[in-house]
């Protein structure tokens, strides 16, 4: 049962390869859009923190014509409590105790705001410069790739060139041995052509009674008998 575990394992672990050598083969572009889907995101992102600050600045400006308000009605309330109206106080009390806890919530929200567009902030700055350390990463794949593609070709190219050039010194030296050859002849040819001549012309003088001063078989048998004669006295 083990051994039928462990070959199931295997199946399932096959079925992953196709798609791993697919994600493999076509890894740098899919680094490439992923850089840009993140640019994407970063952009989208930028916009909401646009919107963050634009919303903490009307809220900054509320507070400050809020607390303008109060300030004002504070004047009155003084004023009318000087003339004796305490009504008329007693309302603008009411309404500067609103706009203050109004004022207090809307302060509360503005550092909320505050506090989100700083982290968003830092949360951008972050991104980005993670976003140019893979678009160097990235960059610096293209450059090691091109290498490795152009090494190959240079690869297939010396090996080429290899064989040309061995190709080559085998030509030159066949041609060499073909014209050591012809040499070769020619010598024989001109050798053979100056005996055939030495011997036309040792016939001429032979036959003109010359000696040539070359020997053969009469010439010897001449000399020897010559020898053994008996010397006159």
């Amino acid at each position: 049962m083990m051994l039928w575990r462990k070959v199931g394992t295997l199946f399932r672990a096959s079925a992953h390869e196709p798609v791993e050598k697919l994600v493999d083969a076509n890894a740098l572009r899919i680094l490439a859009q992923e850089l840009r889907e993140t640019e994407d995101a970063m952009v989208g992102a930028k916009r909401e923190l646009a919107g963050l600050m634009a919303e903490s600045k009307q809220l900054q400006r509320s507070n400050e014509r809020l607390a303008e308000t109060i300030t004002e009605r504070e004047g009155q309330a003084r004023h009318a409590l000087e003339l004796g109206e305490e009504s008329l106080a007693t309302e603008l009390a009411e309404r500067i105790a609103e706009d203050e806890n109004l004022l207090a919530e809307q302060r509360r929200h503005a550092d909320y705001l505050a506090a989100q567009e700083k982290t968003l902030r830092k949360r951008l700055q972050d991104a980005g410069r993670t976003l140019q350390h893979y678009k160097r990463e990235l960059s610096l794949a293209k450059a090691n790739r091109n290498a490795e593609k152009v090494l190959k070709e240079l690869g297939s190219h010396t090996a080429g060139l290899h064989t040309h050039m061995s190709d080559l010194a085998a030509s030159v030296d066949r041609i060499k041995a073909q014209q050591e050859r012809t040499a070769d002849v020619n010598d024989s040819l001109q050798e053979l052509a100056e005996e055939e001549l030495g011997s036309q012309l040792d016939r001429k003088l032979k036959k003109a009674g010359i000696d040539t001063g070359k020997h053969d078989a009469k010439a010897v048998l001449a000399r020897l008998r010559a020898k053994d004669a008996p010397q006159a006295t």
